[in-house]
Formats: C-alpha cells, structure tokens, sequence
C-alpha cells in the first residue's frame, strides 16, 4: 500500500486532509471545551482570535476548507491572529521578566543564606573572607545558578524568541508560521506506544527507588569497569523528582518526534544503544557515580539532528532550529554545572545519536517517512527485553538488604 504522503509529494502534516472534516460550511472554530463551534462571518471569527489572548483557538474552518486548519494556514485571519499573539507574548515576557528577578533575588539569598551558615559556624575561625572563599569553593553558587538557568533564565529566553518572531510575522513569514503549527499540531496528535513502554519502565524504576530507601545502589559507578551490568541499570534510575521530572519531559517530546517521523522502533533502539554509549564515556570520565537517562535522551537529541537534516522535506526549518537551541541550552547547563552533571554521558550519547541516524538513514529527498522493517521490529523487541532485564536487575539490587 502506497502512503497518501507519498502519492501528494508533501510531508503527512502539510497535507490539506490532516485534520477532521469540519462539522457544517461557512466559519468556525474547534473550541477544547465545548466542541466545534460555528460563527455567523469572517469578521466574527476575526474578533474571537483577537481576543483569544490565552490561545485556546488551535484549529479553525472557512468556506474554503472541507477540513479544519491551524488559524496561521487562512491569510484573511492573519490581522488579528498577529494582534492576538502580540498582546499574548507579551503578557507572557512581562510575567517572565518577573520570574528573572525573583529568581535574581531568590539565588542572591541563597548565596548571603549560605554564605552566613559558613560564617556563623566557623567564626572566629573564618573571616568575612574566609567564608566568602569557603562557599566559591563548595558547589553551591555553581548549583544555585543552575537552578536560575534552567528554571528562570531559559524559560524567559523562549519567550523572547517567539515573541520576536510574533513581532516579525509578515505575509512571507506567516507560510513558516503555518508549516510549524501543522507539525506541532500533527505532532501532538501521534501515538507514542514505544516511548511511553520506556517511560513504564522508567517509572518502575523510580518507585522501587522510592521504596527501597537505597536509590543509589544500582547507580553507575565511573572507574570500575568490573560492574558493566551498571551501564543497564544506571539510565533508569533517577537522582531526585526534579531530575526524573525534566527527563520524563525530555523522554516524552523526543520520543515522540522519533515515533513519529522514523517510526516507532527506532525509539527503542536509539535510546538503548546512546543511554550505553554515554555510559561508557562516563565510565573514563571523573570518578564517583551518576545515574539518569540523560545520555539516551542526548542520544535521541543527536539522532533527530542527524535524521532530520538527512530528510529536510519531512520537517519544517523553524522545528529543527528549535532542536539545535535545546542542544545549545543543554550545552550552557552542562558548562555551568560541570561539576554536577554527567557531560561525559550527555556527549558520548549525543555523538552516539548521531552515528545511528547517519549510519542507518541514508539522505533522501523524499517527503515520506522512513517505514520501519520486520528486522527493525524485531530488534526493537529484543531492545526492549534488555531494557526490561537492566530494570529488573535495578530493582533486585535496591531491595536487596
């Protein structure tokens, strides 16, 4: 059977049938709520959008359109969606210019809190100086800025993105606009039976972690190369809620990309084989232990990079720019806590990625996704089952007594 995105020559998210048939003719807009819901003219649903600030319209119908469609993909709707997002992004800077100085003042009294506990403790022993010297050398300013990085400072700077680019939209612009809201939308709408088998397992893991009251047992020791069966246990395990939180996250809109685009046995495999590459890097590198699934996720990372440079046609070009800045964000969180995060893992599995998706995705100029074969099944299956063992064997080990 031939894939109707073969027969049209376009990526399955362009084609003008994405999305369902619209209820009745005329205009009117999906509402998440209540439904399909129908306006009396054009002028009608241009005041809805103008005055949708929180972004509940996602998809839309016109006279023209037997389907629904993302508002950016109807010129007639461009005036007021533009209006619209404006006032919405820069309701969403202001609050994020105010979420950077509460985390400004937030890591200010963290560092004078700490700094005061060194002091206070010590003195007479330490001076003012001393102290201040003291708490450079610990981990604490290094891990409170981190914390500002990752909860604060990026979190603002995407806003600023897409606020810039809101504030630019033009006639020629607003066809990228619509290219990216079809693919995010199709994207959302994907199943992601692979990813979510793995984020199970993953969840398993961390109750056992919970449970046990030994979180670390099964963690990957660096420097002892006597328990490689660590390189199974370590990318399931999890350092505190935080850590599992960001890399369940991670794990789920990844995977689901790789579902989506390379088909589902791929996520399986790429994660496997990047989470055991980053783990033998991390292996040679420093000492003490580590745990997480970050190197499968840099792997997953490195992959798309890799997939969708080789299939250009299958993704729009402000989607894979969104990919090089969550590498190059990961990048500055790794510099920044180069004393706390496993960068050996995150680039053994980066680079792991991207050999797998140069060595098994030839370059095509084809539209249509890869399909997957019996083979590629087959040792999806057998990458589960290993994952499924490096689990178990985490689990044993935690609760043993």
């Amino acid at each position: 059977m031939i894939e109707a995105e073969e027969i049209e020559g376009r990526p399955i998210w362009a084609r003008p049938d994405l999305f369902p048939k619209t209820p009745i003719s005329g205009w009117g807009y999906f509402d998440r709520i209540n439904g399909p819901m129908p306006v009396a003219s054009e002028s009608a649903l241009c005041e809805l959008i103008r005055n949708d600030h929180q972004e509940k319209i996602g998809l839309v119908w016109t006279p023209d359109c037997p389907n629904f469609v993302v508002p950016e993909s109807v010129p007639a709707l461009h005036a007021a969606l533009k209006e619209s997002r404006s006032v919405s992004t820069q309701v969403d800077l202001k609050e994020k210019n105010r979420h950077v100085k509460f985390g400004l003042l937030l890591y200010s009294g963290f560092i004078i809190y700490f700094w005061w506990d060194i002091y206070h403790t010590s003195h007479p022993a330490v001076t003012v100086w001393g102290a201040m010297r003291e708490l450079i050398q610990s981990q604490m300013p290094v891990l409170g800025l981190l914390m500002l990085t990752m909860f604060f400072l990026l979190p603002w700077y995407e806003v600023k993105k897409r606020w810039k680019e809101v504030r630019d939209w033009s006639a020629e612009t607003m066809k990228d606009a619509a290219d990216l809201a079809n693919f995010e939308t199709w994207l959302a709408m994907q199943k992601i039976v692979a990813t979510k088998a793995i984020m199970g397992l993953i969840v398993i893991a961390g109750a056992v972690q919970v449970i046990s009251g030994k979180p670390f047992a099964a963690a990957l020791l660096k420097n002892n190369y006597d328990e490689r069966w660590r390189l199974l246990t370590a990318p399931f395990l999890h350092g505190n809620e935080i850590h599992f939180i960001m890399n369940a996250l991670g794990l789920i809109y990844l995977g689901r990309r790789i579902e989506a685009l390379a088909r589902w046995p791929h996520v399986a495999m790429v994660f496997l084989f990047t989470a055991w590459i980053g783990g033998e890097v991390s292996l040679s590198y420093g000492s003490g232990s580590s745990l997480g699934a970050s190197g499968g996720l840099m792997g997953m990372l490195g992959f798309l990079l890799v997939f969708e440079t080789r299939h250009a046609r299958l993704v729009p070009r402000s989607a894979r720019r969104r990919l090089m800045a969550a590498l190059i964000g990961t990048a500055i969180i790794g510099l920044i806590g180069v004393k706390m995060i496993d960068n050996g893992a995150h680039l053994g599995g980066l680079l792991g990625g991207m050999i797998y998706a140069w060595v098994v995705f030839p370059r095509s100029e084809s539209a249509m996704r890869p399909r997957s074969s019996s083979a590629d099944q087959w040792m999806a299956a057998l990458a589960f089952i290993v994952m499924a063992f490096g689990v178990f064997v985490a689990c044993k080990v935690m609760l043993q007594k």
